[in-house]
């Protein structure tokens, strides 16, 4: 039964198409060119798309594409430091490097006299 519909549908189809096509090489000239210039004013009626839509859309899309790269890149991670050998540490604090630097500014007068000199 429903191949009959499908059969009946192609049937009305095609002979809708046949009528259509017949009146519309019955059309008088100026009636085809009065369709025409409503068409045409038609189409130039429509709503043109805004540029800066174009521009904003390209700029969301290159923005989300920056942000997918910093996050899918892995960032290099900072190189630890090493802790400072004890013996450098006591090299540094030892009372002999203490005096040196209490009289620091006897060493700084002492290489101007010399380069004076």
């Amino acid at each position: 039964m429903s191949q009959d519909l499908h059969q009946d549908d192609r049937e009305f189809v095609g002979r809708a198409k046949r009528v259509l096509d017949r009146s519309a090489g019955e059309i008088d000239q100026p009636s085809t060119l009065r369709l025409q210039r409503g068409r045409l004013a038609a189409l130039e009626s429509r709503p043109r798309r805004s540029s800066w839509i174009a521009w904003a859309s390209g700029f969301a899309v290159a923005s989300v594409a920056a942000l997918a790269l910093y996050l899918w890149v892995p960032l290099p991670i900072p190189q630890q430091y090493v802790a400072v050998p004890l013996d450098d540490f006591e090299l540094v604090t030892s009372v002999e490097n203490v005096e040196l630097a209490e009289d620091l500014e006897f060493f700084h007068w002492l290489a101007d006299v010399d380069q004076a000199g």
